[in-house]
């Protein structure tokens, strides 16, 4: 970590382009030469087409699993051994596509946006 002096970076005439921090001083993070070119490298991927085309496929498998936690907890397993915790993730898995389905045929497919509980319940109160 290189940190300029308020100082040096206070009377420079190019403070504002050079940092946005509040205290107005840089603040520089110089990594080993091998580190800075995969962080480069990698960076150069993510805005590629074929990246962006396979991470979309990630968010959609991440957004399942962020509901199969909510709904069935199944950070934890409730047994031990791995057929017991196998079955449990099957059954886990079982369930949220019945609620998929439920979902589906009775409202339609699942609302992406999120509401908090206050929210739901002021719709409630206000129809």
């Amino acid at each position: 970590m290189v940190t300029f002096s308020v100082l040096t970076c206070r009377d420079c005439p190019f403070q504002k382009q050079c940092t946005t921090s509040k205290i107005g001083r840089r603040m520089l993070t110089l990594r080993p030469e091998e580190l800075h070119d995969n962080l480069a490298r990698a960076r150069a991927e993510q805005k590629t087409d074929t990246w962006k085309n396979k991470y979309a496929l990630r968010a959609g498998v991440e957004g399942t699993i962020n509901q199969a936690l909510d709904i069935t907890g199944i950070r934890r397993a409730r047994y031990r051994g791995l057929p017991k915790v196998r079955l449990q993730h099957a059954f886990s898995a079982t369930a949220l596509n019945v609620i998929r389905l439920d979902a589906h045929w009775t409202t339609g497919p699942l609302d992406r946006a999120r509401h908090s509980r206050l929210e739901r319940l002021s719709y409630q109160l206000s129809a």
